[in-house]
């Protein structure tokens, strides 16, 4: 049922609603280094790649972190499209993004992107 001992979801059975709720918006904040996984900007949101408007869950899948301007600026708009319009646009951090969606666990590489390395997935 769950992938590890340490996902979010194991943590809800021992800690209150407001801490676990904490705790798992922290995860995903973490997994992308607090940066916008759109521009590479300082994250101070989360935003629902389907969004809550088209049946978009809030899974930890379904939720990246953003900046504000970013998170405001898609709306309820397909992430796809409205991406790709963006000037900041880039398809390395698209394929992230995707992947993250389909819970993969993949590997930030060091080079021009905008993260570190590090292991991309559930805490």
């Amino acid at each position: 049922m769950f992938r590890t001992e340490n996902e979010p979801l194991v943590l809800l059975i021992e800690l209150t609603p407001r801490l676990a709720k904490r705790r798992f918006r922290q995860c995903i904040y973490e997994a992308w280094d607090h940066n916008c996984a759109y521009c590479g900007d300082h994250a101070t949101s989360l935003d629902h790649i389907i969004p809550k408007f088209k049946s978009g869950s809030s899974a930890w899948f379904n939720l990246v972190p953003a900046c504000l301007s970013c998170n405001g600026h898609k709306g309820s708009e397909d992430m796809e499209v409205w991406y790709r319009k963006q000037t900041f646009f880039c398809e390395k951090n698209f394929e992230l993004i995707i992947a993250w969606t389909k819970g993969d666990k993949i590997e930030f590489i060091a080079d021009d992107s905008y993260y570190h390395p590090m292991e991309l997935g559930v805490a």
